[in-house]
């Protein structure tokens, strides 16, 4: 474990970029790199605070994706529940 109030090295802050990049939690990168997870979060949100959601290009590709399946999903339900209501007639 770091000691308080030591800097973190930006080949650190490069590895929690990255990390967090590839989907890692923030505590996991915590644990990882031996840093505390509060500076793990506020290296990703000083990378991030531009963007809207202050995520990566990947995860919000992922969080589109996931979306879009949703949307899916919701549609066949409510196929699904049509024809249940046409077959109890």
């Amino acid at each position: 474990m770091r000691m308080p109030g030591k800097k973190i090295d930006e080949g650190t802050r490069q590895k929690v970029r990255d990390a967090y990049a590839r989907g890692l939690s923030m505590r996991a990168i915590a644990k990882e790199l031996g840093i505390g997870s509060s500076s793990v979060d506020r290296i990703v949100k000083e990378d991030h605070s531009h963007s809207g959601r202050g995520l990566t290009p990947d995860r919000e590709k992922r969080i589109q994706e996931l979306e879009r399946r949703i949307s899916d999903l919701e549609k066949k339900i409510l196929e699904l529940k049509a024809k249940r209501k046409f077959w109890k007639r």
